[in-house]
């Protein structure tokens, strides 16, 4: 991966990583349409070269949004897990096949980031694999398996 590619990487990090900040204060503030179109922008921007809308990928196409030169960048995919984490979560109560389409593309990107060898793995990331696992429909749960295996 050369210099400027690397430098990319880490900016979109560093910016979904800032937007995670400011989305659990607009939860905490109760603006969660907010938080929740801050999201859709920033997953606009991940998928701005691809045909369908971040939430509209399916599973596999979901990690495949996260393989760079044939590498998956694990860093960036928590990042993005993170802010699907807390998406499913604000979208609970008021969209159950929202919240679970969100719960299954975070499960997997948790999971696919422990697949990872040299994976930086955020401190809480078992404790969410937990949740995750008790809230997702079996129907969900057989096709993050099954996008694994692939």
């Amino acid at each position: 991966m050369s210099i400027f590619q690397q430098d990319f990487l880490m900016r979109q990090i560093q910016y979904l990583t800032q937007l995670l900040q400011q989305v659990i204060f607009k939860k905490n503030q109760q603006k969660p349409k907010e938080a929740i179109q801050d999201i859709h922008n920033a997953f606009e921007r991940l998928t701005k070269d691809r045909p369908d809308a971040f939430h509209e990928l399916s599973l596999p196409d979901t990690i495949s949004i996260f393989c760079r030169d044939g590498n998956f960048t694990s860093e960036l995919a928590a990042a993005a897990a993170d802010l699907l984490f807390e998406e499913g979560k604000m979208k609970q109560k008021e969209s159950y096949s929202q919240s679970q389409k969100c719960y299954a593309q975070a499960l997997l990107l948790y999971r696919r980031i422990l697949k990872e060898n040299k994976a930086t793995v955020p401190l809480d990331i078992s404790t969410k694999i937990d949740h995750l696992t008790q809230k997702l429909n079996s129907d969900y749960l057989h096709q993050v398996n099954n996008a694994l295996k692939k």
